[in-house]
């Protein structure tokens, strides 16, 4: 591990947001910031008069004894564990231990994240995944897996001299090797995404900014690995100063959270998915037909607003059963999602078996809703108890409008929902157009 100053390494002990300890191959607490006192409810001296076993519930003694003896400098693992208190209160926290040799003596260096609320809101999750579909189950999964923090990588900064000084944890985190290091911001901006490069590494003006502010330094940001494999990374660091209160040099760490950017990621996505069909749902739709109301008063284009509906829906479910109908539901979906082709269409499930699509700058839509119905026709699914026809059909009510000064999504609405009624009045099967 390459040497950092002591005092820059306290004030970043101080600095974290999370318990951070220092021990022996016996398990003797060497060190600990305020963090951990505070979680433990011990005093500093306290702590240090006490061994990891004293303060953890998990494997005895002799198991952690041996596994500590038989660690390799560099080692590096995450993994739960249930601390204890000084009041004998237990909670949840992971830690990510790296084991170095500090002057010819190996130790541990850890730091320890209390995980209460994440376990509890991990436990009311998994309750909800019981009673909602398989798919929303697997997204659950993949954010308790997301919820695993990986090792702890410590970076020194000189801004005045623009020398870094990083530990071996760092580069195995930038996927790079250690036999080569890097010594310039210049060349740790070649591992940034590009379209993070300027902000991460934006040296005087951010240290400038939190000096006056009195804070420290935080971010998060992409990383490509030399494999093309590109990773977020959340770095935190404090400033030190010199006798003059200048700023002079950076200390802080590194962490890979891509498993749970990607969970949240992916939760968010299913909070805007109907799970059904894939389709966007009524939250998200709501939110982009605002969204486009505001860009078309900005712009002057119109936009289109289509609400389908299956002709004699409940007959089908009644005459098939539901797992026909949603069967069929998909199959509109899809006809739906291939014509909302452009990045700023969309396709949602509006309710039950309605659907809308949004078009902005359309104001021709007739061809693209006919395209709709022929390519539903040709599926030909039975529908022996509709009166329209023989196969499933939709009917069509759709609103251009040319100017949106005076109209609002509400009215947008409004007149979808007219248009469908004229359509299902004239027939059904069929498209309505109205203009505003």
């Amino acid at each position: 591990m390459t040497t950092i100053n002591a005092d820059a390494f306290r004030v970043l002990l101080e600095s974290t947001p999370d318990g951070f300890f220092v021990h022996d191959t016996a398990g003797r607490i060497l060190d600990v910031n305020a963090r951990s006192c505070a979680d433990l409810g011990y005093s500093r001296g306290e702590l240090l008069t006490l061994t990891i076993d004293d303060i953890s519930a998990g494997q005895g003694a002799e198991e952690n004894a041996r596994q500590w003896a038989a660690a390799p400098v560099g080692f590096a693992m995450s993994f739960g564990e249930i601390a204890v208190r000084k009041d004998g209160s237990r909670f949840p926290v992971e830690i990510s231990l790296t084991c170095q040799e500090i002057e010819g003596r190996k130790l541990f260096f850890g730091v320890a994240r209390d995980v209460s609320e994440r376990v509890a809101a991990q436990e009311a999750i998994e309750r909800q995944v019981e009673e909602r579909t398989a798919e929303l189950k697997d997204a659950h999964e993949r954010l308790a897996m997301a919820a695993r923090v990986g090792g702890l990588g410590i970076w020194d900064y000189d801004i005045a001299r623009d020398v870094m000084e990083c530990d071996e944890q760092w580069y195995r985190i930038m996927g790079r090797d250690a036999a080569q290091p890097v010594r310039r911001i210049a060349e740790f901006r070649a591992f940034i995404h590009p379209e993070d490069v300027e902000r991460a590494t934006e040296v005087h003006p951010t240290a400038d900014r939190l000096a006056a502010d009195g804070q420290d330094y935080g971010i998060l940001f992409r990383i490509v690995r030399p494999d093309g494999e590109i990773r977020w990374i959340r770095s935190a660091a404090s400033l030190v100063r010199d006798a003059q209160s200048a700023v002079i040099r950076a200390v802080g760490f590194v962490i890979d959270v891509t498993d749970a950017q990607d969970a949240t990621a992916s939760l968010e996505r299913k909070s805007r998915e109907d799970p059904l069909t894939g389709l966007a749902n009524r939250r998200h739709f709501d939110e982009e037909l605002r969204k486009a109301c505001l860009q078309a008063t900005r712009t002057g284009e119109p936009v289109t607003l289509a609400m389908i509906d299956v002709d004699h829906f409940k007959r089908f479910n009644d005459a098939g059963g539901h797992l026909r109908g949603d069967e069929a539901l998909r199959a509109v979906a899809d006809i739906l999602l291939r014509t909302a082709r452009r990045p700023y269409d969309l396709a949602a499930r509006y309710g039950g078996d309605e659907f809308v699509l949004l078009l902005p700058g359309v104001d021709e839509p007739a061809a693209l809703l006919r395209k709709i119905a022929d390519e539903l026709a040709e599926l030909a699914i039975a529908h022996p108890a509709s009166s329209v026809a023989a196969y499933l059909t939709v009917s069509c009510g759709c609103v251009v409008a040319r100017e949106l000064a005076d109209v609002g999504p509400l009215d947008l609405l409004a007149e979808g929902d007219r248009a469908l009624y004229r359509a299902k009045e004239a027939g059904r099967n069929g498209i309505h157009i109205a203009h505003i």
